[in-house]
């Protein structure tokens, strides 16, 4: 079926005059920024986040409002720029991009799933939008009242949330909290809830970790809070529940808001990876022209073949990483398209085949960054060192559950061969 946009809601970005910048623009707003970012971010690791400096100046760049549709005062880029803009910022810190990417990617996640009226009340202030997003399964360590994950009670006016929920990159800053709730009504029904500023308080647990100290991944309570019930998603966003198009497609015409967004949630979590190998091939390249080698003390290291052969190696291995990435974003557009006219459902199949791409373009970045840090030299690894801050990112990244490479590969595998998908 050809999924039509509803009638007369057709890119209302189209009556509205917006001064939206080109992509290139952005990533040039990013590249400038680069050296604040990196002049913060040691300072950022002590935070557990990037300074309100940075907060304001991403904000001034357009930062905050990359995927949100025109018609409410976003850019509406599609997904590969996106990444393109993170990976830039990542590069000036890895733990500062991951906050930022994490804290602005959802706004794809509300745009597409969530209702006209939703969508009104979350961009209707300011486009610039900043919110993480937790799931609800059972976590260990919770520290507050509540319970782990939470639940969503319908009453009067709505519905009471509370709970405290781990792990919510992008909260320093947020204006939004999203997350998964389950339903007190329908104890095994997991909703997505929206809870504006005010409603939920953030706690500050984070940065005792090995790296990504930067990434303000703190944890998020709620002691018990009213929100509406357009601020609550029933729908499954594997595409089941949206037979005739998502919410945000039917409104605003982009095929983008019509796709899986736990796909675009694993690519985007890969910018930050390529971003900390650039950064330690920036690094390795300062170390080589500016040290010697004790066996050939007449040649700086960057005029000896060894450390030429590490650098290129890394940086060919970090340039496959980033085509990998943006090609993934691109796909993932071309699925939406498709889906959108028709032609073929974006599917499980097509999902988990896209996130085994962006695993192996993550794979790229933490080989090349593995190469670079061990011919370094033993005095990069000392505290406080850039290289020793990107290695621990790179490893860091290496336990994040979306990203286990090995453990999807089943799932690929099973798709792939029309077995049913487990796991």
């Amino acid at each position: 079926m050809h999924l039509q946009p509803v009638a007369g809601e057709k890119k209302r970005a189209a009556e509205i005059e917006l001064p939206v910048p080109s992509v290139a623009e952005v990533i040039e707003r990013a590249r400038r920024l680069r050296p604040l970012i990196r002049e913060e971010a040691e300072e950022a690791e002590r935070r557990g986040h990037y300074s309100a400096r940075l907060n304001e100046e991403f904000g001034k760049a357009g930062f905050h409002r990359l995927l949100q549709p025109r018609s409410f005062g976003g850019y509406e880029f599609d997904v590969a720029s996106f990444y393109k803009v993170m990976t830039e910022v990542s590069t000036g810190d890895p733990g500062t991009g991951w906050c930022l990417a994490l804290g602005t990617g959802v706004a794809l996640y509300v745009t597409s799933y969530f209702s006209e009226a939703a969508q009104k009340m979350v961009f209707g202030e300011s486009p610039d939008f900043i919110a993480p997003h937790a799931g609800s399964r059972e976590q260990a360590g919770a520290t507050s009242r509540g319970p782990a994950g939470g639940i969503a009670t319908p009453t009067e006016g709505g519905y009471l949330v509370k709970g405290t929920w781990r792990y919510c990159s992008g909260a320093p800053y947020s204006n939004f909290f999203t997350g998964e709730a389950r339903l007190a009504s329908e104890p095994e029904r997991t909703v997505t809830i929206i809870v504006p500023k005010g409603g939920y308080r953030i706690l500050d647990d984070w940065g005792n970790i090995l790296g990504l100290r930067a990434s303000g991944s703190n944890s998020v309570v709620i002691d018990e809070t009213l929100i509406p019930k357009e601020f609550v998603l029933f729908e499954s966003v594997d595409g089941e529940d949206f037979p005739d198009g998502t919410p945000g497609f039917r409104l605003h015409g982009n095929p983008m808001y019509n796709g899986s967004f736990l796909t675009f949630g694993a690519g985007l979590l890969v910018c930050t990876q390529i971003g900390a190998a650039r950064a330690a091939l920036e690094e390795y390249e300062r170390i080589i022209r500016s040290s010697r080698p004790r066996f050939t003390p007449h040649l700086h290291k960057y005029e000896h073949h060894d450390w030429q052969r590490v650098f290129g190696l890394a940086l060919s291995m970090t340039n496959a990483a980033e085509a990998l990435l943006v090609e993934s974003g691109e796909i993932f557009m071309e699925h939406c398209r498709a889906e959108a006219a028709g032609e073929k459902k974006f599917g499980l199949r097509e999902a988990l085949e896209l996130q085994g791409i962006q695993h192996q373009a993550a794979r790229l970045a933490w080989e090349a960054g593995l190469e670079l840090f061990r011919s370094a030299g033993s005095s990069a690894a000392v505290n406080g060192q850039p290289m020793q801050r990107y290695f621990r990112d790179l490893s860091t990244f290496k336990g994040n559950a979306n990203h286990q490479a090995d453990f999807t590969a089943t799932r690929i595998g099973q798709a792939a061969l029309g077995l049913p998908v487990t796991g």
